[in-house]
């Protein structure tokens, strides 16, 4: 039966493209549909002949300009219209935006492994030029029948402190009025420092009679004292401060315990072999499991240095080195930098100054005991106190301590 043009009623040719409508099945000539020969190849090439809708059929009740009310989804061509499911557009559409974002993809991903490439080139020409500097620092100079010249930077005070520095151990009599010259006598008279050779290298008065002295062999001369001067004295060694930093996004690759071997071998301008570097703690970074991060206490040169560069190399991967100083608090008295073991403050509750126990707080409104001292003293009264002890985000108490420790670590490697 010959197929026939609703249309202009003409017979359609076998050779001849038409259409059909989805909702009347009239058949169309690709021309009496208003769709070009192009437009027809495309509708032909993306499955939407089946969708055609003809203008008859869009001017029925539940379609309204051209847009099915019952299907609610719409493509328009030259005047006409095409009904596609959701399913079916969102596949297109993705199709299309997929095949156009593709060579940006493939691009990025070059990039990366170009930037990779670069992190590592960088951190290997660091340690070249690190170990060019101390070969150069050590190689005698000849020439014309010279003397050879032991070539060396000059090192700086701080630098030789820093190498050089010795252990300090306090003296500190139980009488408070006593001075600090009876105290100096009672030492020479029980530790001699040439014959105890514990080689004394610093001496420093405090208050309360108290002398500070660093020396060599800190357990020695403790030892010593405190045989002879325990009863009128209280001797104690003051420990080395060593500042933490914190290291940010290690590969679950590298394994927890070859992370301070890593550091040094490939970090060699910031971390030295001879100096000793332990690992406090190793976790996840939040909301990224397969990212890990390291809390690894260290010398004030290398903190200095570590702090100051920002970043490191931990096998293929480019980690952030933050700060890890953070110091404690007590909690007998909230005051910074002692425990309560040794507290011999007041009782004062964290969370509203009074004088009981966290767990038998009921007061309603938050006030910061630490906050409230420095307001107290009248140098500001900007100063927020309403806020816990343990807020750290919100104490400026906090805060200014914790700053204060990390330009004197600054100022002390300078």
């Amino acid at each position: 039966m010959a197929v026939k043009c609703h249309k202009c009623l003409r017979t359609i040719g076998r050779t001849d493209n038409y259409i059909s409508c989805k909702d009347c099945s009239h058949n169309y000539h690709v021309s009496c549909a208003g769709v070009s020969d192009t437009a027809f190849d495309n509708m032909q090439d993306a499955g939407l002949l089946t969708s055609f809708c003809c203008t008859s059929c869009k001017s029925k009740p539940g379609v309204i300009s051209g847009v099915c009310i019952k299907s609610g989804n719409t493509v328009s061509l030259n005047r006409q219209g095409w009904y596609l499911s959701t399913n079916q557009f969102r596949e297109l559409v993705a199709g299309i935006v997929k095949s156009e974002l593709q060579p940006f993809v493939d691009k990025i991903d070059i990039l990366q492994t170009e930037i990779r490439n670069l992190c590592l080139e960088n951190s290997q020409l660091r340690n070249e030029v690190v170990k060019l500097t101390k070969d150069s620092h050590s190689r005698p100079v000849t020439e014309n029948n010279l003397t050879p010249i032991d070539v060396t930077t000059k090192t700086s005070y701080a630098e030789a402190i820093a190498k050089n520095s010795q252990q300090t151990v306090i003296i500190k009599p139980k009488d408070k009025t006593q001075t600090v010259n009876k105290t100096k006598s009672d030492i020479m008279t029980s530790v001699d420092p040439v014959e105890s050779s514990v080689n004394i290298g610093k001496v420093k008065n405090l208050k309360d009679g108290c002398v500070l002295l660093g020396c060599d062999d800190v357990n020695r001369f403790t030892q010593l004292a405190k045989n002879k001067l325990s009863s009128t004295y209280d001797i104690r060694e003051i420990k080395t401060l060593r500042p933490r930093i914190r290291i940010a996004g290690i590969s679950d690759d590298v394994d927890k315990d070859s992370v301070i071997n890593y550091l040094t071998k490939q970090n060699e301008f910031i971390f030295d072999n001879s100096n000793e570097y332990r690992l406090l703690k190793y976790s996840p970074v939040k909301n990224k499991s397969d990212r890990f991060q390291a809390v690894i206490e260290v010398d004030i040169p290398t903190y200095k240095k570590a702090v100051g560069t920002g970043h490191c190399l931990i096998g293929l991967n480019s980690c952030s080195i933050f700060c890890g100083i953070d110091i404690s608090r007590c909690f007998k008295c909230n005051g910074f930098n002692h425990s309560s073991k040794y507290c011999k403050n007041n009782l004062c509750c964290p969370r509203s100054t009074d004088k009981h126990v966290l767990s038998e707080c009921k007061a309603e409104t938050l006030c910061c005991i630490n906050c409230k001292n420095i307001k107290g003293t009248g140098t500001s009264e900007l100063i927020n106190t309403d806020h816990a002890a343990w807020d750290h985000d919100s104490c400026h108490a906090y805060n200014t301590a914790n700053n204060k420790i990390k330009q004197d670590l600054f100022r002390l490697s300078a």
